[in-house]
C-alpha cells in the first residue's frame, strides 16, 4: 500500500514539491512551470442498470490527467574538441524520476496569471 501523504490545496503544490517525503529539501529547487507537461487519459467505467439485467451496459468516460516531469540539464563530464573549439556537452537527466500530477494545479495556476 502507498504511504499516506498530506492533503493540501493545489495552489500549494509548488511549495510541496520542493521537499522529499522524508522532509529533505530538493536540490536544485524544482520550478513546475519549467517542467515538461504530459498527459494521460484514464477511463472511469460504470455499470448502467442492474447487473442481473442483460440489457445493462458498461459506460466509460475519459478522465484527463496532467503531469509535470522534472528534467534537469547537467553538463557532461567530458568536453568535445570540434574544429579547435571546446564544446561543453549538456545532457538531460530526470531528477530522481520526479513526476507530479498537476491536473488540479494547472487550473489554479492558469487562474492566478
Amino acid at each position: 500500500m502507498a504511504p499516506l501523504v498530506e492533503a493540501f490545496h493545489p495552489a500549494r503544490l509548488q511549495q510541496h514539491v520542493q521537499y522529499h517525503l522524508n522532509g529533505k529539501a530538493r536540490k536544485p529547487p524544482v520550478d513546475l512551470k519549467q517542467c515538461k507537461l504530459k498527459e494521460l487519459i484514464q477511463y472511469e467505467c460504470d455499470l448502467r442498470g442492474p447487473k442481473e439485467n442483460p440489457r445493462s451496459r458498461v459506460v466509460c468516460e475519459p478522465l484527463l490527467r496532467l503531469f509535470r516531469q522534472y528534467v534537469q540539464i547537467v553538463p557532461s563530464p567530458g568536453n568535445i574538441l570540434a574544429r579547435g573549439v571546446r564544446l561543453l556537452m549538456l545532457q538531460y537527466r530526470c531528477a530522481g524520476g520526479l513526476t507530479v500530477e498537476t491536473t488540479s494545479w494547472e487550473d489554479v495556476h492558469d487562474r492566478v496569471k
